[in-house]
């Protein structure tokens, strides 16, 4: 069996890291001593509302781990103790790092100056995204001003932490309001970091412009035509345009779900005009578990060149009785004549974690370039007892 993702930060894990922070405090001749370590992870256990540390999340480990810290860390240098600890051990790289960084985003004694500059440090090891969050809410301006100055920054992970932690909604993360009412703050960021020669810096843009289209669509809208335009595209290599295409796409994959026109011009998605979608199944009933299998027939009625993207929408049941819709990809053609195709499809309603499924009326909806063009209802049935 697969180790659950929250193993990352197992007990007996913390446990080491907080001897190799020992092992660093000695050379710093601080006290840290391990027995009360221990205990105050057990205090901090129940603080997160658990009794025992294999009940607790990766997210709420993650910060009982961090206040244990800064409870048995001495204030005065105990942050240069964890990060030597980090610099000194390769096997605190990753998860593990980010204990050291929720305790600097904690530490009462850190001034906003102090505490960013251990961050940038920590992130080389895993990313500081999460704790970097603490220190934008209280100082927002300040913070900014300091993460500008990282843009041209040599390490791309620092680079990438300054889009990646400022991200409105960063999954996991504590959300940054500021940036969600006010995102012109941080598009000079993005806007600096758009053509950068790293793709992991490239992918944090495009998912950061995505977290700001869930809010202000109209932006994201603007910036992807501003970025996008010819004389924009001329400054750069054929390899520059092919990455900026690419990463306005990604940005945009939430607005493409929608259909919203401007978006889909924007690549080549023009209206559906000549198109006519039917929907046919041989069954309306699906058992709890099973599969929903359906055909699509699609009409093209002229030899007008388009580039059609057809995507289903499965409109689930909820437990207050009402549907709540959830797109799917399926298919993203060129087509430059008239056509007839029939394409199959199966939707599976097998258990998965990310879902809870419940018994009753469904429905999909086929989309082609945001216009809805066929919908067919079918029945889940109850969980066998």
């Amino acid at each position: 069996m697969a180790e659950l993702f929250k193993e990352n930060l197992s007990l007996n894990k913390i446990i080491t890291l907080g001897s190799r922070i020992a092992e660093q405090s000695a050379g710093y001749e601080l006290s840290f001593d391990q027995q009360i370590f221990q205990q105050k992870l057990t205090e901090f256990c129940i603080e997160q509302g658990e009794s025992d540390w294999q009940l607790l999340s990766l997210m709420q480990r993650l910060r009982a781990a961090a206040q244990a810290l800064h409870s048995t860390l001495p204030e005065n240098d105990g942050a240069k103790a964890a990060v030597s600890a980090l610099y000194a051990n390769e096997d605190l790289s990753g998860w593990l790092s980010l204990v050291c960084c929720e305790y600097i985003a904690i530490h009462q004694g850190l001034s906003l100056e102090q505490g960013l500059s251990y961050l940038q440090q920590m992130t080389e090891f895993f990313s500081a995204e999460f704790a970097i969050r603490h220190f934008i809410l209280k100082q927002p301006q300040a913070s900014l001003a300091i993460l500008t100055s990282w843009l041209e920054h040599d390490n791309h992970h620092i680079r990438r932490l300054v889009s990646e932690g400022t991200r409105p909604r960063l999954p996991w993360g504590v959300r940054l309001p500021i940036f969600i009412e006010q995102p012109e703050l941080v598009v000079p960021l993005l806007t600096a970091l758009r053509d950068d020669e790293e793709e992991y810096v490239r992918r944090s843009v495009a998912n950061h412009l995505n977290d700001i289209a869930k809010d202000n669509p109209q932006l994201i809208i603007e910036i992807a035509q501003q970025w996008l335009a010819l004389d924009e595209l001329e400054k750069l290599t054929a390899q520059q345009r092919k990455q900026r295409t690419k990463l306005i796409r990604h940005a945009c994959r939430t607005l493409f779900k929608q259909g919203l026109p401007e978006i889909l011009a924007l690549f080549g998605y023009l209206p559906a005009e000549d198109v006519q979608c039917s929907l046919s199944s041989q069954q309306l009933t699906v058992p709890f578990g099973g599969d929903f299998e359906f055909e699509l027939l699609l009409d093209k009625s002229s030899n007008t060149s388009n580039l059609l993207m057809v995507d289903y929408i499965v409109n689930f049941q909820k437990a207050n009785g009402k549907q709540a819709p959830k797109v799917f990809k399926w298919l993203d053609r060129s087509f430059t004549t008239k056509v007839s195709e029939q394409v199959k499809r199966k939707h599976s309603f097998k258990k998965i974690s990310t879902r809870k499924y419940y018994h009753g009326a469904h429905r999909l909806d086929v989309i082609v370039n945001g216009i809805k063009k066929a919908q067919i209802e079918f029945e889940l049935l109850e969980k066998n007892a």
